[in-house]
């Protein structure tokens, strides 16, 4: 009798290196899928219809809303996130995504409307939305204007109207500016008083010009006038005298 044995079964074998292989190619490819769906998850913020300036009460009919992906989303008001009675606190340009800062339940100080009538051009770049320091100068006499002081420093513009006057050749400038309310007094004086009214774009230098300016009176000095060679023969004389 014949004996025979079964075959054995053959032992798989793997090697360590292959498997680690295999798993950081798993660990890769779930790594870069959660990756791309985190970038690619987006989230509906608020844009602005037409442009908010500074003390605009803002309504959710006021905006629009567009999808931002989610790590710039933090930035920005995300929808449904408007508070009450929500206020501009920074002017925002239309189209512009609403910065969640840039609103407010409460406003940090208190706003007041008034229009001015520029006496010469306004820059084109004094536009709603824009920030503006307004000038005035009062009439020193009947030809000659004191030096200039600011009035407001910093105010917001709401919008600017440009009159073109075919009749008399002169075109005016009326601007809608947003000033403190302690500020509006002084404003509202120097418009009935006449006086010559400058907006031009808010600057960095301005507090120091406003300083300087301050310091210097508003009485007109006359010229002192040249002495001729009369009064030095004159001086002269009294001199030898």
């Amino acid at each position: 009798m014949s004996g025979s044995t079964g075959a054995r079964p053959r032992r798989f074998w793997v090697d360590p290196r292959f498997a680690v292989g295999i798993l950081l190619i798993v660990a890769s490819v779930v790594g870069v899928s959660a990756l791309l769906s985190v970038q690619n998850r987006t989230v509906r913020v608020y844009v602005a219809r037409s442009t908010l300036v500074v003390g605009d009460v803002v309504h959710a009919g006021d905006l629009t809303v567009a999808n931002v992906r989610v790590p710039a989303s933090d930035r920005y008001l995300a929808e449904g996130a408007l508070p009450d009675d929500a206020v501009v606190t920074r002017s925002v340009r239309e189209g512009e995504l609403v910065p969640a800062k840039a609103v407010s339940s409460t406003v940090q100080a208190r706003l007041t409307s008034v229009v001015v009538t520029a006496s010469g051009p306004v820059a084109a770049s004094v536009s709603a939305g824009t920030t503006a320091d307004v000038w005035a100068a009062h009439t020193a006499n009947d030809k000659n204007y004191a030096p200039p002081l600011v009035l407001v420093s910093g105010a917001v513009v709401v919008s600017v109207s440009r009159d073109d006057a075919l009749v008399s050749g002169r075109s005016s400038v009326a601007v809608e500016l947003r000033v403190p309310a302690s500020r509006v007094a002084a404003v509202l004086q120097a418009i009935a008083d006449g006086e010559a009214i400058s907006v031009v774009p808010a600057s960095a230098d301005a507090a120091a010009s406003a300083s300087d300016a301050s310091s210097v009176s508003r009485t007109a000095t006359p010229a002192p006038t040249p002495s001729g060679p009369h009064s030095s023969g004159d001086d002269a004389t009294g001199s030898a005298g």
